[in-house]
């Protein structure tokens, strides 16, 4: 079942465009993942790329799509607060609109690009609400950092590295709380730039924590749907498997 609309979202103070994905049978047991798209894309992308309707009868998943412009899905300083809107707000509404399971333990957030970054950023920054992640290829080089962009200078203008917007710092914050991780896993293509930037992360993770939960699969390639459609497929069934 494949619904498209749109939701007013308070945060953002205006109208905002999502995408869902569900089985033709929904029951106690259908999963919910938030999936999430890169940059020049939208709320269309991961359905115009992925048979997701056949996935989702095939995993007993529910897609859920939000509209995230270019924004890092990153709280800007000019009161633009991206993350909160969709890490958290977006689920609310969504929650009360589909009759699903919208606990924790049902409940994860993944993506490609920007989209994998956004998932980390909040996945972990709103770990009470998500029990999986899935950073497919994820920007956590902050690329542009160096070319005086416009963009750039927007979306992180809270900050980039050791800020609010570093995974590193959030995935502390929720190490130091005491409270339940989420499992993540990430990939990238051994052709790709973020390659290396995704090896950093996970070594640095590794330090703050020697047991973090954490799946790690190159395989070859670049940057594109021909990786991230295998990226999702490995997310569905290892989601399956971990919940037995």
């Amino acid at each position: 079942m494949f619904f498209q609309g749109n939701y007013q979202s308070e945060v953002l103070r205006r109208k905002k465009g999502f995408v869902v994905v569900m089985p033709d049978k929904v029951n106690k047991e259908t999963a919910v993942l938030v999936l999430l798209h890169g940059v020049g894309s939208d709320e269309l992308d991961w359905t115009l790329n992925t048979p997701l309707v056949r996935y989702a009868n095939e995993y007993n998943t529910a897609f859920f799509c939000p509209a995230a412009e270019n924004s890092f899905y990153t709280d800007h300083a000019d009161g633009e607060n991206y993350g909160q809107a969709l890490g958290e707000e977006f689920l609310d509404v969504m929650a009360q609109r589909f009759a699903l399971d919208f606990h924790r333990e049902n409940v994860s957030i993944a993506g490609f690009s920007m989209g994998g970054y956004g998932a980390v950023l909040l996945g972990l920054r709103f770990a009470n609400r998500y029990h999986r992640i899935g950073g497919f290829s994820p920007a956590f080089i902050f690329y542009k950092k160096d070319r005086a962009d416009d963009l750039y200078r927007q979306v992180f203008s809270k900050g980039d590295t050791s800020s609010e917007n570093d995974c590193l710092i959030r995935y502390k914050e929720v190490l130091l709380s005491g409270k339940p991780l989420p499992e993540i896993q990430l990939t990238c293509g051994t052709e790709d730039p973020l390659l290396a930037p995704t090896e950093e992360f996970i070594r640095a993770v590794g330090k703050l924590d020697p047991l973090a939960a954490i799946e790690w699969f190159t395989q070859p390639g670049f940057h594109d749907y021909g990786l991230w459609e295998q990226d999702l497929l490995r997310f569905l069934k290892t989601t399956r498997k971990n919940n037995g």
